[in-house]
């Protein structure tokens, strides 16, 4: 059974032009509407699932909103610690008095205690805090020292011995002729 088509014929030329318009119907469907329409859903549903994600996310950090609290306290604990350790320039005459104290409490005889001047440079604004060395001059026994040396270690203080000398003493062979330059750390004015 062979299907013959004849051109000519006005029923068989009806047939085909309606097929053909059919079928342009449908591809002008599909691609005019449906297409646009599931590129659509296809769009809603990725950000569908985007928000739930989203939501996910803020539902987790809301369960766990009392462990930030804390952690935002200890932080805070953290901060206000560092500032303690940490004087501002105003605060530089009761840290040598602390220098001081510590000195008599470890029975090191303090000579002499000096700020030295540092020399302002122009990446001072860049820091919250400079570096300001203080020299000790001294008159200590080796034990003292060590026990002055260990308090300046667990002071509540950021400070560090950069340079020591000790100078034997012939008067008193027991007492050494000490010089210490300990580094401290001041928060710069404004930058509290």
């Amino acid at each position: 059974m062979a299907l013959q088509i004849d051109i000519k014929n006005p029923k068989q030329q009806m047939m085909i032009l309606m097929v053909l318009g059919a079928i342009l119907a449908v591809i002008l469907y599909f691609s005019l509407l449906l297409k646009p329409q599931v590129a659509g859903v296809f769009s809603i549903a990725m950000k569908n699932n985007k928000m739930k994600c989203d939501l996910k996310s803020v539902e987790n950090d809301i369960s766990n909103i009392e462990r930030y609290k804390k952690e935002i306290a200890n932080y805070k604990d953290k901060v206000e610690k560092y500032e303690r350790m940490l004087p501002a320039e105003q605060e530089i005459p009761s840290l040598l008095e602390n220098l001081s104290s510590m000195a008599r409490s470890s029975g090191v005889k303090i000579v002499g205690i000096t700020p030295v001047q540092v020399k302002e440079n122009k990446a001072k604004d860049e820091h919250i805090y400079q570096e300001t060395p203080i020299l000790i001059s001294a008159k200590s026994g080796y034990h003292e020292l060590g026990s002055f040396l260990a308090s300046l270690e667990s002071s509540d203080r950021f400070m560090k011995v950069v340079d020591i000398d000790i100078k034997s003493n012939r008067t008193t062979p027991k007492k050494h002729d000490v010089e210490l330059l300990v580094l401290t750390y001041v928060l710069l004015k404004g930058k509290e």
